[in-house]
């Protein structure tokens, strides 16, 4: 997965930062990039280390998770306060629903069938994912945004659900689960639609409904230690 597939559609500037927008697919799925978004991540970083214990946290994340102290979400998601009404028709107050720090721990032979797939966030109209890159070096692979195959679904919504999951059943039984592996450009149910890299910093902003996963490449190195392991800060926001 190449470093953010096209060039993009809208640059601005917002709180001292550039946001770049792109656009990947047909819907399109909009997805909104900061770069150097906070100004000491050293300081969130720390909070992980010293922070609760990192545990499994439901069967769909293929490794660990630590609540975000909630004495940082102003920090964390403050400078999102004009993306979201510029670039997803928020018109009132945003709502906190969850934040996280995250770890990808699970070995690709060991993950879930579930796991292998693309997933949505939500079904909640207007739910926004804020994810930040807090991880170094290379081979961090980042996030793939995906198309379904047999429907032309690249988001899922509660109009949908029932169609995708249908559509999702009839593949498997045609084709069979996917091979226990992280999904790549190759899957014969989705295709890959565009991506972002990790990269130490990064702030990247999409509505929870589209269709995307962690991109792991063969490389990565499972580590289970948030100063030196794929950290991530995940956070979504509703419309309150």
């Amino acid at each position: 997965m190449g470093d953010l597939q096209q060039f993009p559609v809208e640059v601005f500037e917002t709180h001292g930062r550039s946001a770049q927008v792109y656009h990947f697919g047909q819907e399109p799925i909009k997805v909104v990039v900061l770069d150097d978004y906070l100004p000491d991540p050293e300081a969130i970083i720390d909070l992980a280390v010293n922070g609760p214990s990192f545990a499994p946290n439901g069967p769909f994340y293929p490794g660990i998770r630590a609540p975000v102290p909630p004495s940082s979400f102003q920090t964390l998601l403050g400078p999102l306060s004009e993306i979201l009404p510029r670039c997803f028709d928020y018109t009132g107050r945003a709502g906190l629903r969850e934040s996280n720090f995250s770890l990808v721990t699970t070995p690709s032979e060991q993950l879930q069938p579930i796991q292998r797939l693309p997933h949505f966030d939500s079904l909640e109209y207007g739910r926004v994912a804020a994810l930040l890159y807090l991880c170094q070096g290379e081979n961090q692979g980042g996030t793939a945004f995906y198309r379904q195959r047999s429907t032309g679904f690249e988001s899922v919504d509660a109009g949908r659900f029932s169609a995708f999951e249908a559509a999702l059943n009839a593949d498997v039984a045609r084709l069979g689960l996917p091979d226990a592996a992280y999904i790549d450009e190759n899957s014969p149910i989705y295709e890959m639609i565009g991506g972002v890299e990790a990269r130490f910093n990064r702030m990247i902003v999409y509505l929870s409904s589209s269709l995307h996963c962690a991109s792991i490449p063969k490389e990565f190195v499972f580590d289970p230690n948030p100063s030196t392991g794929r950290l991530t800060v995940n956070a979504f926001l509703g419309m309150d």
